[in-house]
């Protein structure tokens, strides 16, 4: 074996070492960012129904002459809860975008052109 095969094949064995300590936390750490995801479209659900409920008790207390003030302050509320919604909404979206659809196809190509050539 000449000294280039035996260099190629050193780099191939050290690669192969990475992975092998590598990819199971990469694989976990997607797993964990799907599940991450799912929690968090879990929530989105939860809050459009309590600010669906806030704006309904809003519109009830609004009605009522006696309770005017409490009808503005849980419309206060609602709007301030949807603009937390939205950016909740968006750091999912980022997530997704970013790692998901991008990041992750473009590293287990590079991992699985790695395993192909040194074996």
């Amino acid at each position: 074996m000449s000294r280039t095969e035996e260099v190629n094949k050193m780099t191939e064995n050290v690669y192969k070492g990475i992975l092998d300590q590598f990819n199971p936390s990469l694989k976990n750490f997607v797993t964990m960012g799907k599940h991450y995801e799912k929690a968090l479209t879990g929530v989105t659900v939860a809050a459009k129904g309590y600010f669906d409920a806030l704006v309904k008790l809003g519109e009830l207390a609004s009605d009522s002459q006696g309770s005017k003030e409490l009808g503005d302050t849980l419309f206060q509320m609602a709007e301030v809860h949807r603009q937390i919604q939205v950016q909740l909404e968006d750091v999912v979206r980022r997530h997704y975008n970013c790692f998901t659809l991008s990041c992750w196809p473009s590293w287990s190509r590079s991992w699985n052109w790695i395993l192909n050539t040194s074996q």
